[in-house]
């Protein structure tokens, strides 16, 4: 398989290629589990009356032949008799064709509806009242460019108090056009003559930067303002001059608008690399929580700033959000990925009191903000509360009375809801702790849907209502989780093999004792296997991306189906993981390609001791990071294991800061290959032959004569991250060498490093599925 195209697929069941003969029914059971549907964000706003809660949830499909995600809408109501009773009657679903951004307001009753543009305009926005459309917006590309709603910049849309403006991200307007070159001037009426000489064309103007893997091409983000009154959409004044601003929210009055701000040259990051770099995953780029008053005041100083900073004492500030009352402003901070240089470490979370913060934009100067949950160094045992591990807050996290805020965090290899009482400080797991991972979905009043997760189950949802006397400090046991089943996530609605395939997959979490220093912080695995078949059965390990990310025990289609071809699956989340608090992240830097491949020797040999793990039949996958690792094991190791898939891997990590194509990360080559300390005296643009001679020592090609199982690389061609370049030299090692194993490839023009185009995963994890069955 020497390449393939994502841009299309066959309508019926997709067929194996040629090469990967008798995969036929391993093609229908993928096929299968890729219909199942996967549930995304939801939203709750009171009943009509005050009794409960009226939720609503988005779900996603794969579309393969259209190679999309076809997302659509459902609504119920959750009151004390459906918790009574323990179901649901949701809506018929709706689909949300062309839609880029769906936003209701906080009461329910409106929403924001944003679908593409065509020609001159860029964006059409749709105000919906209850059942009825109240306007229409085709807003011109002269005024804005697409919509943001990525998850970062663009968070969905903040509605005001009283309902009469919407904020919301956009790509800044394009700069003044440049001149025409080459055609003839016009004439005293401004018109040119008819036929007089050739078109011209227009200069390209100065190149503009953009933030790397996932926004190539676009412009920065900034702040636009709907008024539902005068339906005119205008562009938000007095912001940072060369900066990107995002997360917008209302003060409680109205009076101000809060966004997150992220400077392009920031003192904090332009003293080693002076561009741009990458953001999506990174979390360790400066950003500050700032505020413009509303209306927009007539910028009378000279260099036309309003925006005041609410967080100067910190390099990391955002996801804000008001406690119901408006007194306290809340938001996160990636204080320790900034200081360390880390792309994701452990988050703190913070308040201010917002009367004080607005004297602020009276001239004053912002209080300095308090930390309500500071970091977890190393936790004590597996139970203990590790850090707070999220990219955002709820967008309505609060329970009634203000004191109390729910959020999603990883708790070591689950997902948990806890409880952070803004008081004290305490922190309370709120959602079971029976194996699975556990996430918001929604809340409103004290009503919250939650959601359960396993290896063998996409989602199951739960909800729980919190009475007036336990809101001020709810324990877990005053959470009476009842189920809702869905009737789509109900595994009776499932395809019969998909039903039999789920109904045998289990999951056991492994603690797994480092042998190389330190050996005093969290490391464990996550091990897929069969309940009918227990024992040993032919195993895949498979580490993750990041290196600070983390495998969950929660669905995740690929591995799943792979377990129900017959495999174990053993997920290896070794030191310098998240969720198992900050020394396990900070143990990492400066040890990769060492501790991290340790760990992964570590977790299988105790998937092998629990009698989960064939030690002769091994097979490694790994994307990333992860196929960096994939790299070493099969070079360090070369006679432990069978066979490899490596996608987008991490080969050569001297070639994304001094190749042909350089990374969009190349701050994360010094953090990793050198630690912190050293890092912060070495990264640059330009790195010396000693931090090359580094990189090679560190990297997967300086073992490349070693390997001798068989190598299949699965790439994109369009990845910034860890350009195809870096692969391709290593695959060119491989084979030059007179004993080379078999190395297959597969090129995916139109993906990015995440492979997740729906054609793109289906096609992947059916070559995956074929090159383990050849070999284990």
């Amino acid at each position: 398989m020497a390449s393939s195209s994502s841009s299309a697929a066959p309508a019926g069941p997709a067929k194996p290629r040629e090469e990967a003969p008798g995969m036929e029914k391993e093609a229908a059971l993928l096929e299968a589990f890729a219909s199942l549907p996967a549930l995304g964000k939801g939203w709750a706003a009171p009943a009509a009356g005050g009794h409960g809660a009226r939720v609503t949830l988005q779900l996603s499909q794969r579309n393969l032949p259209a190679n999309s995600q076809r997302k659509y809408l459902t609504t119920f109501q959750l009151n004390e008799a459906v918790l009574e009773a323990g179901e649901v009657e949701p809506s018929p679903p709706v689909e949300q064709s062309g839609v880029l951004l769906y936003a209701p307001s906080p009461s329910g009753r409106r929403t924001l509806v944003v679908r593409g543009g065509s020609g001159e305009s860029s964006a059409v926005l749709e105000v919906w009242d209850r059942c009825r459309l109240l306007k229409e917006l085709h807003v011109p590309k002269a005024l804005h460019g697409a919509v943001y709603n990525d998850g970062w910049f663009g968070m969905g849309a903040a509605w005001s108090p009283d309902k009469t403006r919407i904020a919301y991200v956009a790509e800044a307007p394009p700069p003044a056009r440049t001149p025409e070159w080459g055609a003839p001037p016009a004439g005293p009426d401004g018109k040119k003559a008819e036929g007089a000489a050739p078109k011209g064309w227009r200069g390209q103007g100065e190149w503009s930067e953009d933030w790397g893997e996932l926004n190539t091409g676009k412009k920065p983000p900034t702040l636009f303002v709907l008024d539902t009154e005068s339906w005119a959409v205008q562009r938000v004044q007095g912001l940072p001059e060369d900066a990107s601003c995002g997360q917008p929210v209302w003060a409680p009055e109205g009076d101000a608008l809060l966004f997150v701000c992220w400077e392009h040259q920031s003192e904090l990051a332009s003293a080693s690399f002076p561009q741009r770099l990458g953001v999506v995953f990174c979390f360790n780029r400066p950003c500050s929580l700032q505020a413009v008053p509303w209306p927009q005041p007539a910028l009378a100083a000279a260099d036309g700033k309003a925006a005041v900073c609410l967080t100067s004492s910190l390099g990391s500030a955002f996801s804000p959000r008001f406690s119901p009352d408006g007194r306290t402003l809340v938001f996160l901070s990636q204080q320790n990925a900034i200081s360390t240089g880390v792309h994701s470490a452990t988050v703190t979370l913070h308040s201010l009191a917002w009367g004080d913060a607005a004297a602020a934009l009276a001239g004053g100067m912002a209080p300095p903000s308090r930390t309500v949950v500071d970091t977890v160094w190393n936790p004590a045992s597996p139970d203990d509360f590790p850090g707070i591990y999220c990219g955002a807050l709820p967008e309505q996290p609060f329970l009634p009375g203000g004191h109390t805020l729910l959020l999603t965090t990883q708790w070591r290899s689950l997902a948990a809801v806890i409880a952070v009482d803004l008081r004290s400080g305490q922190v309370t797991r709120v959602t079971p702790v029976n194996g699975a991972s556990w996430s918001l979905v929604a809340m409103s009043n004290g009503w919250v849907v939650a959601s359960e997760s396993r290896p063998s189950q996409p989602f199951g949802l739960f909800a729980a209502h919190i009475s007036e006397s336990e809101q001020s400090a709810p324990t877990a046991a005053a959470w009476g989780w009842s189920a809702l089943p869905l009737p789509d996530a109900e595994l009776a609605a499932y395809p019969a093999a998909v039903r039999e395939a789920l109904a045998d997959v289990a999951a056991s979490v492994l603690q797994v004792a480092p042998t190389t220093p330190p050996t005093n912080v969290g490391c464990e695995a996550v091990v897929l296997h069969s309940r009918s078949a227990p024992g040993p059965r032919p195993t895949i390990i498979t580490p993750h991306g990041g290196p600070h990310s983390a495998y969950l025990a929660q669905y995740f289609m690929p591995l799943t189906y792979l377990v129900s071809l017959g495999y174990n699956v053993v997920l290896l989340n070794y030191r310098g993981s998240t969720g198992f608090g900050e020394a396990s992240i900070q143990s990492l830097p400066g040890s990769i390609g060492t501790n991290d491949v340790a760990d992964c020797l570590a977790s299988l040999q105790a998937a092998v001791d629990a009698g989960l793990a064939d030690p002769e039949r091994v097979a490694v996958v790994g994307g990333s990071h992860g196929g960096f690792l994939t790299g070493h094991l099969v070079g360090q190791q070369p006679d432990r294991f069978k066979c490899a898939i490596l996608r987008n891997p991490v080969c050569d990590i001297s070639l994304m800061i001094h190749g042909k194509q350089l990374s969009d990360i190349p701050d994360w080559c010094y953090a990793e290959a050198w630690g912190v300390e050293e890092a912060h005296k070495r990264a640059g643009a330009r790195p010396s032959h000693e931090d090359l001679q580094r990189f090679w020592d560190v990297s997967p090609i300086k073992h490349v004569g070693q390997v001798r199982v068989p190598m299949f690389f699965m790439l994109g061609a369009k990845d910034r991250r860890v350009p195809m370049d870096d692969a391709k030299q290593y695959i060119n090692a491989l084979r030059r060498r007179p004993d080379a194993p078999e190395t297959r490839v597969i090129v995916f023009p139109e993906d990015s490093h995440a492979l997740d185009k729906p054609q793109t995963e289906f096609e992947q994890w059916l070559n995956a599925a074929w090159w383990v069955k050849r070999f284990i």
